[in-house]
């Protein structure tokens, strides 16, 4: 992830957590959170002050979830989930699952790691502007998803099945126009690599 900016920044309004060695990066940045959670266990130290909510190491919730959860109990459904799509193989899986969790709650989230960004989509579309460049790939978290459509990209799709167990979605490509992924059931994981655009889930 770059040094200089964080490729989103927070806005005012917007609810700001690190979740156990995520507040390192936000010093970096010279952010302050408004909540900081965690076991603290890659952090090394416990922090300390009333913005700070401890958990034992051994539990069933990752930290990414407890940030989560705490914020959707703040009311909060969209969230930006920095630095955890690199590094360890199982924890970018974890990220997956983590995306479809939320997709679950009728919340909606993006994870960003450098210039590669992943959301997951249930029977809901997604819609980019045409600034976005790059690859993008689409895949099934469902046995089955049903009624998929991918138009103004390089490989168009049009009511569409896929399934878990074939990645027919990968490697497809922005080509400079508006472009949108839909899916009438099931569950998508939508990621993406390259320039930056906007999007909106839903519509």
């Amino acid at each position: 992830m770059p040094t200089d900016v964080l490729p989103i920044m927070p806005c005012t309004d917007d609810l700001i957590i690190a979740a156990d060695g995520g507040l390192k990066t936000l010093e970096r940045f010279n952010i302050n959170p408004d909540l900081i959670v965690g076991d603290f266990d890659s952090l090394e130290y416990t922090p300390v002050g009333d913005n700070v909510i401890k958990h034992p190491v051994q539990k069933d919730e990752t930290d990414t979830i407890l940030a989560i959860d705490v914020a959707m109990s703040k009311g909060y459904d969209n969230f930006l989930i920095y630095g955890c799509l690199g590094g360890r193989l199982d924890h970018t899986v974890a990220s997956i699952q983590t995306a479809s969790y939320v997709s679950e709650k009728n919340a909606n989230c993006l994870f960003i790691d450098k210039e590669t960004y992943l959301t997951v989509i249930k029977e809901t579309s997604i819609n980019f502007t045409k600034e976005n460049k790059g690859i993008i790939s689409i895949f099934s978290l469902s046995e089955n998803a049903v009624g998929v459509s991918a138009s103004n990209l390089l490989y168009e799709l049009e009511d569409a099945e896929l399934t878990s167990t074939f990645p027919l979605g990968v490697s497809n490509e922005f080509i400079g126009k508006y472009a949108k992924i839909s899916v009438k059931k099931g569950t998508l994981c939508v990621i993406w690599n390259g320039k930056h655009g906007t999007f909106k889930i839903g519509g």
